[in-house]
């Protein structure tokens, strides 16, 4: 018989007001709170011995004039775009939320990686989780080229 599936969509907003101050999400009353409240609803589900999957779904980098940047995209961008970005998977892959948050926000978010919010989230929710990129690519245009890709990540409680 089939197993009834039962979706929550949870749309996460920007967090440019925090890469315009300098300073992270982490602490933030409404942030702390809603992270908490997902955490206690997946607790809740999980005590009634309900399974919880979390899907983010969210670009990378956003570059090039289309995006509201001066120059066209050439190859060196296209390389030093796939090293920042593979720093910030790197941290995600970590569980480091904290680490995911300044890799995008330390230059003022650079990239434009629409994903900051709710990967950072995702990340914060799934406390202690480790991650595997299953595959990184780019869609390379030279008046925009968006990254994005596929992982995995399985909590630390599993």
């Amino acid at each position: 018989a089939p197993v009834p599936v039962r979706l929550a969509p949870v749309l996460v907003g920007s967090f440019g007001k925090f890469v315009a101050e300098g300073c992270s999400p982490q602490g933030d009353e409404e942030i702390e709170s809603f992270i908490e409240a997902l955490k206690r609803t997946i607790t809740n589900f999980e005590a009634e011995g309900r399974r919880v999957c979390l899907l983010a779904s969210a670009d990378l980098a956003h570059v090039g004039p289309q995006f509201g940047d001066e120059e066209p995209v050439d190859e060196a961008q296209l390389h030093a775009l796939e090293e920042a970005d593979c720093a910030s998977l790197g941290a995600a892959c970590r569980g480091d939320a904290e680490e995911f948050y300044w890799s995008v926000a330390s230059d003022g978010d650079a990239r434009k990686v629409c994903g900051l919010a709710p990967i950072y989230t995702m990340l914060r929710v799934l406390e202690g989780c480790r991650g595997e990129v299953l595959r990184y690519s780019q869609w390379p245009d030279p008046v925009g080229t968006v990254t994005f890709c596929s992982m995995v990540f399985e909590s630390a409680n599993a």
